[in-house]
């Protein structure tokens, strides 16, 4: 039997597209968005991969939220009809959206913690293909119906982890694209949080909640981990975070990225900024895209004098930011997700319109 008659036969029993010719394929490259962070797109390999799960992990306080509203918030910067669903089984809180850069007129917010519920509105959400994000906030709060109804004393083993597991399968089939038309994609993320393992002694006792059927199904898992504070002991207004990816479908697993994310206004950073600046001067330096010979930074024909002239230049310069930006990309070939330095730019001209 040849290739071509195999082909047709399957596709004859199966329906048409079952079997494809990888030339026939509509896009050979893994769609994706920015998450805000040109650190973090380096290591996700280019961007948060789409039509998938995700998950975001870490102890409590330590960034795991901020990184999927800043994701929601760079996209929607420069896509007008970007569209998110925020499943909130804990407080959403709008005026920290807003202080992130989300356009709330473009979010639809689940207010349930029903686990049931949460899952078939993802579910029904990825088949109408009417919303661009999906984030889950946060698994660990979830309760499944039975739990709910259920006294104190009465046991419901690892009920959450079957109906989990049960999810992760249904959803799967339906963030399945078209491979050959075009198809409206979505970012799936789940925010979860450590639990420790019972009696252990060696290794790591950390585990997420409701099973480890859900973790086959993540493309990307990243661990979030608060590194230092900034500003003073006395006058906190943000911190470094650093993200490690520990698991990888998409691109090569343990990168490592560290943001300075702020949560209160400072100088040249407002409450909800990523240090943007920071991050693509110390990148441009790590690729030779600025170069460095004693204290005088190089970039094309510009020339700065020591470390805080060319940082203070990126900040204010957006045009130089920018050349930065797609210079790195083009070096390192990022394609196919929107540059974090166009969306800052982008809520930086809104920022200032509405002051």
């Amino acid at each position: 039997m040849s290739l071509d008659t195999l082909v047709a036969s399957v596709n004859k029993k199966l329906g048409d597209g079952t079997l494809l010719k990888g030339h026939d394929l509509r896009n050979h490259t893994i769609p994706r968005v920015t998450s805000g962070s040109l650190a973090l797109d380096l290591a996700f390999g280019g961007g948060w991969p789409l039509n998938c799960w995700t998950e975001i992990q870490g102890e409590p306080s330590n960034g795991k939220s901020v990184i999927a509203l800043k994701t929601i918030a760079a996209n929607q910067a420069v896509d007008k009809k970007y569209t998110a669903l925020w499943i909130a089984a804990e407080p959403f809180v709008a005026a920290w959206a807003l202080d992130c850069g989300v356009d709330m007129d473009r979010v639809i917010v689940a207010d349930t913690r029903v686990m049931e519920e949460a899952y078939q509105i993802c579910i029904t959400a990825l088949d109408d293909r009417e919303v661009d994000a999906i984030v889950i906030d946060s698994l660990s709060a979830l309760t499944p119906v039975e739990e709910d109804e259920k006294a104190m004393d009465e046991m419901q083993v690892a009920l959450g982890a079957r109906i989990t597991g049960k999810f992760m399968r249904k959803s799967s089939v339906s963030q399945r694209r078209s491979l050959t038309e075009p198809d409206r994609n979505c970012l799936g993320m789940i925010i979860s949080q450590w639990r420790e393992k019972v009696g252990v002694q060696w290794g790591d006792n950390r585990v997420t909640p409701y099973g480890r059927a859900k973790e086959f199904f993540y493309m990307i898992r990243a661990e979030v981990k608060r590194d230092e504070y900034l500003g003073t002991d006395k006058h906190r207004v943000g911190l470094t975070f650093k993200i490690r990816v520990t698991k990888n479908k998409t691109a090569p697993p343990q990168r490592q990225a560290a943001v300075d994310f702020y949560w209160e206004d400072s100088g040249r950073h407002r409450a909800g900024d990523y240090d943007v600046g920071k991050q693509v001067g110390n990148i441009a330096l790590d690729l030779n895209v600025v170069e460095l010979s004693g204290s005088m930074y190089k970039f094309g024909n510009l020339k700065w004098r020591g470390k805080e002239q060319y940082f203070s230049a990126i900040e204010e310069d957006a045009g130089l930011l920018r050349s930065l930006d797609n210079e790195i990309r083009r070096r390192v070939g990022l394609t196919g997700a929107v540059s974090p330095a166009a969306a800052t730019d982008t809520r930086r001209k809104r920022l200032t319109r509405a002051s």
